[in-house]
């Protein structure tokens, strides 16, 4: 019997065309290995994208920390001006003698600030520690209960360097201001930053 067998050609073609028994194959194994290429692309692309939003948040987070910083900062400042300008109102409107104290983190009232009132009739809030003043707005305070009232700087954020004590005293139309401790000047410091609020003898305040 003669046995009928496919030309070597026709074979070949099959190869060519993708219809013999190698042609199916590759262009099984040609997808494969380009569907792998493709989906490591993509793992590449995620892994990057990831990194970047890794960095984004580390800056948005390192920005937002030194935001809070320059606020904590300026709140301090403006609280310290608003408590000296109470102060000298104080002097001029009632005719009483007004301390503002201020004590570092090794006072009696750790990096707090109160002032106190001093009456003709020899009634003194500063010697008997009992200040009646009320911290101003936009400043909290803590309390005894009693009535008595120790500002904190930057909801205590903030801390004095050295302690200060500032005396404001009413002489005629004029109020003076001298100081009884550490000069006319508050150091205020916090989160690597130094701030300083300066007062003259004429109640003029710079920072």
């Amino acid at each position: 019997m003669n046995k009928r067998s496919r030309p070597i050609r026709d074979f070949a073609r099959g190869r060519r065309e993708g219809t013999g028994s190698f042609g199916e194959n590759g262009r099984e194994h040609r997808g494969m290995s380009r569907s792998r290429r493709e989906f490591g692309f993509t793992v590449i692309e995620l892994a990057i994208t990831v990194v970047l939003i890794g960095v984004s948040l580390g800056i948005a987070s390192l920005y937002y920390g030194r935001t809070q910083k320059d606020l904590s900062m300026k709140s301090a400042v403006s609280e310290v001006e608003s408590i000296m300008e109470r102060a000298y109102n104080i002097a001029m409107q009632e005719g009483v003698e007004v301390y503002v104290q201020f004590w570092d983190d090794m006072g009696t009232h750790a990096n707090r600030c109160a002032i106190y009132r001093v009456y003709p009739d020899g009634t003194d809030e500063h010697a008997d520690d009992e200040p009646t003043e009320p911290p101003p707005s936009g400043v909290t305070a803590d309390t005894d209960g009693s009535g008595h009232y120790w500002f904190k700087l930057a909801n205590g954020g903030i801390d004095v360097q050295d302690p200060v004590t500032l005396l404001f005293r009413r002489d005629g139309s004029l109020v003076t201001v001298s100081s009884t401790e550490g000069g006319m000047s508050v150091t205020l410091v916090g989160s690597g930053q130094t701030r300083t609020v300066s007062i003259n003898d004429r109640g003029e305040i710079s920072s």
